[in-house]
């Protein structure tokens, strides 16, 4: 990746619209064992910081809460499934890798991936 200029004032206000359209953002994962695609939105702050709390149940908080299509929040799916407590439906409906892997997702989607780079690295 090649270095870019500073960033300045003038192209965050220039960027303005779209720090203000990605707070919504939305992407589509492929899930192989429900043979088609479920969508997650971009989790908060808050909500990441939350899971990153959590002891194992992180990971299952992240995508009880970041899927929203399939609404995982139905009550009509939750008793289908026999759920207990709701987040229990995560567990009853994705493999235990998926979960990981669409959590990952979502943390990724709220910019908790590689999307910082030190400038000496990219030059090398």
């Amino acid at each position: 990746m090649k270095a870019k200029n500073k960033v300045t004032i003038k192209d965050l206000i220039a960027k303005k619209d779209l720090f203000d359209s990605r707070k919504n953002k939305t992407t589509e994962l492929l899930i192989t064992s429900l043979e088609g695609t479920i969508t997650i939105r971009k989790p908060s702050r808050e909500l990441c910081l939350d899971a990153l709390e959590m002891d194992k149940s992180g990971d299952q908080y992240l995508v009880y809460n970041c899927v929203t299509e399939p609404n995982l929040k139905n009550e009509e799916l939750q008793n289908e499934f026999g759920c207990v407590s709701p987040m229990e439906i995560v567990e009853k409906i994705f493999e235990p890798g998926e979960i990981a892997s669409i959590a990952k997702a979502c943390v990724e989607l709220a910019g908790y991936g590689d999307s910082v780079k030190v400038v000496d690295e990219i030059k090398n």
